[in-house]
């Protein structure tokens, strides 16, 4: 008994099925998890920037504002101390949940004065602060040496 030939083509061939609902939400999911996944990647291996392909920004803002360096106070026979950052503040750690609203954190040079604001008014008459090092940006580091950060401490009698 040999097979009907329209029998075999019709069971070779599968017949159209509607997209369903469960299929449409794969479709989806794929679709989105593949935009979640490998929408940045153009911007950062191939430099193409694109507002509707986000890069991946994620901890950019955490070191802005902040210094690394020394916190030199001088006198009239050369320098006296070095204080870190975190001394010259007079901190023992850098907020770590709101350090984006830190409020001495560092944009210009006015901003350092005020960061060590506290190193400041401990000083004798006679003496200044000088820094010597970096801030943070989101571009990078960016030297901000300063020779006297409390001028109004020299005019001190």
């Amino acid at each position: 008994m040999t097979p009907d030939p329209q029998a075999v083509t019709d069971q070779a061939s599968p017949a159209f099925k509607p997209l369903t609902l469960t299929s449409l939400r794969r479709y989806i999911f794929f679709t989105l998890a593949a935009l979640i996944l490998l929408g940045p990647a153009p911007g950062q291996l191939f430099g193409k920037h694109s507002p509707w392909l986000r890069e991946w920004v994620m901890y950019s803002g955490v070191g802005v504002g902040l210094p690394k360096g020394v916190f030199t106070v001088h006198d009239a026979s050369g320098p006296v101390a070095e204080y870190t950052p975190l001394q010259a503040a007079g901190l023992e750690r850098y907020p770590q949940i709101v350090h984006y609203f830190f409020e001495t954190r560092i944009f210009e040079d006015a901003d350092l004065t005020r960061f060590a604001a506290n190193t400041c008014e401990a000083l004798l008459p006679g003496q200044h602060l000088s820094f010597d090092g970096v801030v943070g940006t989101r571009k990078g580091w960016v030297p901000m040496p300063v020779a006297n950060l409390c001028p109004q401490t020299e005019d001190a009698p």
